[in-house]
C-alpha cells in the first residue's frame, strides 16, 4: 500500500485518539500528517508537538489549511458533534476523502446532506463507527448472513456503563439537546454506546444498515442527572426487513460492564461483545471465538487507506450506511416525546473519587431480565417508567426537536 497523505481537523478530546492512532501508521511509512487546524491546538501540548515532529503544518482555521494542501488525501474530522456534517460536505466539495467522529450527524436531513455531498463529489465518507472492524463482529457477520441460526427474527443491544458528575462537566455540549443554536441530541445511544445501536442495526442488516431501515421506533428516555439529554433509555425498532431490533442502555450502572448484542433466528442465537467474542448456538452446537484486544482506530484507517489506494476494499462503515442509525435515533426522541427525570427512592448519588456519582440499582438488577423478555420499562413494569407510543419513520426525513424537550 502506497503511503497516504492525511490532514486532521481538531487534535482534542477524542482526536487525542486519533493522533495516538497515526503516530503507529506514520512510524510504519504508511501514513504522512501534512497539516492539522485546531482553534486551541497549543493547548493539547503533547499531540501539538507530536503533529509538528512530523513536518505537520499547524492552522487555527481548517478551510485554509485545506486550501494550502491540495495535496492530502483525506481528512479526519475529530471535533464537536455539530461541526461533524458542515466540515465533512466542505472537505468533499473541495475533493478530499472523509473520516468523520461518529455520530456522523444528528438529525435525519444532515446526514440526508452529507448523503448527497458524498454522491456528487465522488469522494469516499467513512464514518468512524471504530466497532464495526472488529475481527469477532466481522466473523459473526459472515456466519448470520450465510445462514448460521436461519432467518434473523430481532437482535437485542444491552449497554450497562456508569458515567460521574465530571463525565457531563468535561465540555459545555456535554448532556445537552443543543448548544450554541445546534442539534448536539447528547445521550445513550447517540455518543457513548451509539457503536452499540450501530452495530445491532448493521446485524440486523446481516451486515447493511441499509437493509434494517426503521419502519417505526418506540423509544423511552430518562435522566437521573441534570442534564438536558438521556441517561436511560430503551428502544424499539421495527425494520424495513421484518427483524426486530431491542435496544437498552443506562449510564447509572455501578460499574461498566461490556456491551453485548443477542441474536435470535428461526434454527439458533448468537452472541457478541465488545470484548471481541462471538458465539453461536444452534442444531449443530456451540461454537464461539475470541480475539481480545484489537486496535479498532487503526483498522477504520487502513480500511479507508486501502480504499483510498484502489485495493477494492469496500468501507466498513460508509455514511450512506449510517443513515438507519440516524433515523433510529431521531425516531426515539420522537416517540418519547419527553426525557423524563428519575428522583428519589430510586436513585441515589455517592462519591466517586473526587466527583460524584447517580446510580439506579433498580434498573441494574433488573436489566439482564428486561432485555431477555424484549420489553420496554413500562412493559416490565419498572415503577418510575411511562409509556410511549410508536413513532412511524416512513418517509420521514426533518427533525425537529419535540416541544417537550425545547429548552423553557
Amino acid at each position: 500500500m502506497r503511503t497516504v497523505r492525511a490532514g486532521i481537523i481538531g487534535i482534542g478530546g477524542f482526536g487525542v485518539n486519533h493522533v495516538k492512532a497515526m503516530a503507529g501508521l506514520v512510524q510504519e511509512g504508511l501514513l504522512e500528517v501534512v497539516a492539522f487546524a485546531d482553534v486551541r491546538a497549543e493547548a493539547y501540548a503533547a499531540e501539538y508537538s507530536q503533529l509538528l515532529s512530523w513536518n505537520a503544518a499547524p492552522y487555527a482555521d481548517y478551510e485554509k489549511m485545506l486550501a494550502e494542501h491540495p495535496e492530502i488525501d483525506f481528512v479526519v474530522i475529530s471535533t464537536p458533534i455539530a461541526a461533524h456534517k458542515p466540515m465533512s460536505i466542505r472537505a468533499m466539495q473541495l475533493g478530499f476523502h472523509v473520516l468523520v467522529e461518529k455520530p456522523p450527524a444528528v438529525t435525519v436531513q444532515d446526514v440526508d446532506e452529507m448523503i448527497a455531498a458524498q454522491r456528487a463529489s465522488g469522494k469516499l465518507c467513512q464514518v468512524n463507527f471504530q466497532n464495526t472492524s472488529g475481527r469477532a463482529f466481522r466473523e459473526l457477520l459472515e456466519h448470520i448472513a450465510a445462514g448460521a441460526i436461519g432467518q434473523l427474527t430481532d437482535v437485542t443491544g444491552v449497554g450497562m456503563w456508569k458515567r460521574p458528575r465530571s463525565y457531563y462537566e468535561r465540555t459545555g455540549w456535554a448532556g445537552k439537546l443543543t448548544y450554541g443554536g445546534q442539534y448536539v441530541l447528547d445521550g445513550t445511544f447517540n455518543n457513548p454506546l451509539a457503536h452499540l445501536l450501530n452495530n445491532s442495526l448493521i446485524a440486523a442488516g446481516s451486515g447493511d444498515a441499509s437493509r434494517a431501515e426503521p419502519q417505526s421506533v418506540q423509544a423511552e428516555l430518562y435522566h437521573v442527572n441534570a442534564i438536558e439529554g438521556d441517561d436511560v433509555s430503551c428502544i424499539r425498532v421495527n425494520t424495513a426487513n421484518g427483524v426486530d431490533v431491542y435496544f437498552y442502555a443506562m449510564l447509572s450502572h455501578h460499574e461498566n460492564d461490556a456491551p453485548y448484542i443477542s441474536l435470535r433466528g428461526s434454527e439458533g442465537e448468537a452472541f457478541w461483545s465488545y470484548q471481541n467474542k462471538w458465539t453461536i448456538r444452534n442444531r449443530e452446537g456451540e461454537t464461539s471465538s475470541a480475539y481480545g484486544a484489537e486496535n479498532l482506530l487503526r483498522n477504520m484507517y487502513l480500511n479507508l487507506m486501502q480504499a483510498i489506494g484502489g485495493e477494492g476494499k469496500p468501507l466498513l462503515s460508509p455514511i450512506e450506511r449510517c443513515r438507519s442509525f440516524v433515523l433510529a435515533s431521531n425516531g426515539a426522541y420522537e416517540s418519547s416525546g419527553l426525557i423524563r427525570p428519575i428522583g428519589e427512592p430510586y436513585a441515589v448519588e455517592r462519591e466517586e473519587g473526587e466527583t460524584t456519582v447517580r446510580l439506579l440499582p433498580g434498573l441494574s438488577e433488573a436489566m439482564q431480565d428486561v432485555a431477555a423478555q424484549r420489553k420496554l420499562y413500562s412493559e416490565y413494569p419498572l415503577p418510575w417508567a411511562v409509556p410511549t407510543q410508536p413513532f412511524s419513520t416512513k418517509g420521514y426525513d426533518r427533525f425537529e426537536l419535540p416541544a417537550g424537550m425545547a429548552r423553557r
